[in-house]
This record gives C-alpha cells, sequence and structure tokens, in this order.
C-alpha cells in the first residue's frame, strides 16, 4: 500500500514546488500580510480578554483566518495575471499597493487594541492619530473613500438585494 502512495506524494512535492517557486518574488509580500494578520490576532484576542473581559471566540479567529486568506489568494492572483500579461513589475507593484492597504486598515485596528490596553500612552494615541487622521491626506483615494464608504456598502446592499 505505500508503495502506491509514494509516486503520488512526489507528485505533489514536485507540484507544490513549482508553485512556491512560481510565487517566489512575492514572497515577501505573503509574510508582510501573514505579520499583519498575526498582529492584529494577538492584539485582537488580548484587547477582548483583558480590556472587554471577554473569552476567546473560536468564530471570530476562523473569520479573521478566512478574510486573511482572501487577501492571499487575491494578492497571488494578481501575480498570476501579471504573469500572463507579461507585466510582472506591474504586477508586484499592485501586490505592494494591496498589501499597504491591508497595512494600513489592520495596522488601525492593531493600534485600537493597543490603546485599550494601554490608555494613557500618548505614543499610541499619536500613532493612531497619524495614522488615522495624517496618513489619509497623503493617500489619494484614501479621504474620497472615507467620505464614500457608507454609500459604497448602501450599494452593495441594494445590488444583494435586487440579485436574490
Amino acid at each position: 500500500m505505500e508503495n502506491l502512495f509514494t509516486p503520488l506524494k512526489s507528485v505533489l512535492v514536485t507540484a507544490m514546488c513549482a508553485v512556491l517557486a512560481f510565487f517566489a518574488p512575492i514572497a515577501n509580500l505573503i509574510f508582510a500580510v501573514f505579520i499583519i494578520f498575526l498582529l492584529n490576532c494577538i492584539a485582537g484576542i488580548i484587547a477582548d480578554v483583558v480590556t472587554d473581559k471577554k473569552t476567546f471566540e473560536l468564530k471570530k479567529f476562523f473569520h479573521c483566518l478566512f478574510e486573511t486568506m482572501v487577501f492571499y489568494v487575491i494578492i497571488m492572483a494578481v501575480y498570476f495575471i501579471g504573469d500572463i500579461l507579461l507585466n510582472i513589475s506591474g504586477a508586484i507593484q499592485c501586490s505592494t499597493v494591496i498589501v499597504y492597504a491591508i497595512l494600513y486598515f489592520y495596522g488601525t485596528n492593531i493600534l485600537r487594541n493597543c490603546i485599550k490596553l494601554f490608555p494613557t500612552s500618548r505614543t499610541l494615541r499619536f500613532l493612531y492619530f497619524v495614522l488615522s487622521f495624517e496618513i489619509i491626506k497623503k493617500l489619494p483615494y484614501m479621504e474620497r473613500f472615507k467620505e464614500k464608504e457608507a454609500e459604497v456598502l448602501e450599494e452593495l446592499k441594494k445590488e444583494d438585494q435586487e440579485n436574490g
């Protein structure tokens, strides 16, 4: 029976190595998303347990994990499509922008949770202020997004209702 699975195992290992080699140019971006996810998860769990007196929720953890997997798929799909279009550098740049967006939103959430843990920390409040309010002025679409976010959500709900 073991001899039957040996060729299959070799094929799977070879295929996995080929996939990893293909995505090697964006490995740092994938690792960055993992670090952001990990920090957000740890900060959220500690803030919930310590300040909000909540218990660890496995459902909340898996939701966060699933959301992170969606980001992985988006970043890898952008890279894959960029490869097909023979524009690897553009794909890496686009993937980098996606990672910076993830860093911005998760970063503000991490800082918010840290402020819950250390409410007297002026440094954390300052960093949160800079990230939440001042960085927006430097990002071309972020300010407009903040203004239109509720409108976009309403439009999505409306489309969902119309489509079933």
